[in-house]
C-alpha cells in the first residue's frame, strides 16, 4: 500500500528521547481496496432511519464518565435515535441504564440530569426505586393485572472501561471488553480512570452525524483547512491502524512540518509554531514560555521537556520517563459508531459524535478535555457541559484555547460537504487507499450492520 515519501510516525518513535511503549509499536494495515462508496448513507433519511434498527440499537456507546454521577443517586439521560435511558448511580459502585419511559403511560420520567432516591413520573406518580424496581402505585387498586414483582424499568446493557460508562440496547450485545480490543491494553498506562472532565463543550452541525465525524478521522486536510498547523503537524505522513470491525487508530506526530509543502521550515521556526503565542501548548503552559531553543535541541525534544516539567507540577507524578510521543502527539482511538479517545498523558481529548434527534442531515460534537487528578487530592468535580448555539462560533467557548478556531475551521466545511453530496452526479465518495483507512473502515462497518450480518 503507497505511502508518502517522508519520515513516518515509526521512524519518529526510533528519536523518542525515551523508550514509547509497545503499544505504540504494534502496526496492523489491512488492505480494506478502493472501491468508491454510495453518497445515500449521508443525504437519505430512509438509509438513516434503518441504521436505527440495524446499527445504533445494536451498538456500544459511551453515554458519559463515572464522575458525571458521582454521589448514589446521581443521574444522567442519555438521548439518541428517538431512545432515552437514565444512568444512574445507583448504589456504591453500581450502575444501572434505565430505560427512560413510565411503563404507565409513558411519560418520560426525567428529562435533565439531577439527584434522586426514587424516579416518580410526573403525570401519575408511578414511582420506581433507583435500581429500577418498583416502588409505588397511586392507584394499585385499579392494577391488579401489573404485578410489582413484574413492572420493573427495562435495562439496557451497561459496562464500564477507563472511567467511561458505555450502553448497548442490544441484550445479546458482545462485551465491551472484547468490543473494544485492544484498547484496554494499550491505554492500562495511561490510567484514564484517575482523570476527570475538565472541558465539556457541544456543539451542532448541519450535516449527517457521519460527515462531522469523519472530519477528524485523517489529519491530511489540514493543508487545505488549517494552514496554520502546516510548520508543525506531520499531517500526511500520519499512522493509521485497523484492529478490528470496531477499533481504528490513528497518530499523528507533533513538531515535525507537513511534507505536503516544499518549503523546509528551521527547528526555531517549527518551535514558534508548536509552543509559542496562539498554540495549543502555549496556553497549556500558561503563556509561560520562552521559544528560543537551546543549541542541538529539536523543537519537540524542547517542548517534551517543558511537558514534563508542567505535569510534574500539575499532577505531582514523575514524568522523566515518559516518552515525547505520549506528551503531545494526537493518539487517536476510533471506537465504532462515534467515539474518539486520545491516549497519552497530560489533557486527553475525548470527541462524541451524535446524529441530532432522528435527522439524517443533522448532527453534534462534543469535545471534552480530561485532565489528571492531582497526587493525593480528591477528583475535582466535572466540568458542566457548555453548549454553543448554533449562531456562535466555537471560538466562543473560551476553555477550548487554541483549538476552538481550529474547529470553526472545519465547521465552515460541513454544511458545504453535506449539501454537495445531495447534489453529486456521480453518487459516489471515493476515500484513500491509505490515508482514509479509517474512514473506509467505518463505513464498511455500518454496511454490514445495515446488512445484519456483523456481530454486535
Amino acid at each position: 500500500m503507497a505511502q508518502i515519501d517522508a519520515i513516518n510516525y515509526q521512524e519518529i518513535l526510533d528519536l523518542d528521547s525515551c523508550t514509547p511503549p509497545a503499544a505504540l509499536r504494534e502496526r496492523s494495515v489491512p488492505d480494506l481496496g478502493t472501491e468508491p462508496f454510495s453518497v445515500d448513507r449521508y443525504t437519505d433519511q430512509d438509509f438513516f432511519d434503518r441504521s436505527i434498527e440495524r446499527m445504533w440499537l445494536k451498538t456500544w456507546q459511551m453515554a458519559c464518565r463515572e464522575e458525571e454521577i458521582p454521589n448514589v443517586g446521581d443521574y444522567i439521560n442519555y438521548d439518541i435515535v428517538g431512545k432515552s435511558l437514565i444512568i444512574v448511580r445507583s448504589a456504591p459502585g453500581e450502575f444501572k441504564a434505565l430505560h427512560n419511559s413510565c411503563l404507565h403511560r409513558g411519560r418520560k420520567l426525567v428529562t435533565e440530569p439531577g439527584h434522586a432516591a426514587s424516579f416518580r413520573c410526573p403525570f401519575h406518580g408511578f414511582t420506581w426505586k433507583r435500581d429500577g424496581s418498583f416502588l409505588r402505585n397511586p392507584v394499585a387498586w385499579d392494577f391488579p393485572h401489573c404485578k410489582p414483582s413484574e413492572f420493573g424499568l427495562p435495562e439496557a446493557k451497561l459496562a464500564r472501561w477507563g472511567g467511561f460508562i458505555f450502553v448497548n440496547f442490544d441484550q445479546d450485545a458482545a462485551p465491551l471488553e472484547q468490543y473494544l480490543d485492544p484498547i484496554p491494553r494499550h491505554f492500562a498506562r495511561w490510567n484514564l480512570e484517575n482523570k476527570y472532565i475538565a472541558v465539556h463543550v457541544k456543539k451542532a452541525a448541519k450535516c449527517n452525524w457521519s460527515i462531522t465525524l469523519e472530519a477528524f478521522l485523517e489529519p491530511y486536510h489540514s493543508t487545505a483547512t488549517h494552514p496554520q498547523i502546516i510548520p508543525f503537524m506531520a499531517d500526511a505522513n500520519a499512522q493509521f491502524d485497523v484492529y478490528s470491525p470496531h477499533v481504528t487508530r490513528h497518530i499523528g506526530a507533533r513538531g515535525f512540518q507537513s511534507p505536503q509543502v516544499a518549503r523546509e521550515y528551521t527547528q526555531q521556526e517549527i518551535a514558534e509554531a508548536l509552543i509559542g503565542p496562539g498554540s495549543r501548548i502555549y496556553s497549556v503552559l500558561g503563556g509561560n514560555v520562552d521559544t528560543r531553543l537551546p543549541d542541538g535541541v529539536s523543537a519537540r525534544s524542547y517542548t517534551a521537556t517543558l511537558l514534563r516539567k508542567l505535569l510534574a507540577e500539575e499532577t505531582g507524578i514523575d514524568h522523566s520517563e515518559v516518552s515525547d510521543t505520549e506528551l503531545f502527539d494526537d493518539l487517536m482511538y476510533i471506537v465504532f459508531p462515534n467515539f474518539c479517545v486520545f491516549g497519552g498523558f497530560g489533557k486527553n481529548f475525548v470527541f462524541r459524535f451524535l446524529p441530532r434527534g432522528k435527522k439524517h442531515d443533522e448532527s453534534t460534537m462534543e469535545v471534552y478535555f480530561l485532565k489528571t487528578v492531582p497526587k493525593g487530592q480528591d477528583r475535582p468535580s466535572a466540568a458542566k457541559m457548555n453548549e454553543v448555539p448554533d449562531d456562535q462560533p466555537w471560538g466562543s467557548a473560551a476553555e477550548l484555547g487554541n483549538l476552538g478556531p481550529v474547529l470553526d475551521q472545519d465547521w465552515d466545511n460541513l454544511p458545504q460537504t453535506q449539501e454537495g453530496l445531495e447534489a453529486s452526479e456521480t453518487g459516489v465518495v471515493n476515500y484513500g487507499h491509505y490515508l482514509d483507512l479509517p474512514i473506509r473502515r467505518h463505513q464498511l462497518t455500518l454496511d454490514a450492520y445495515m446488512r445484519g450480518d456483523m456481530p454486535g
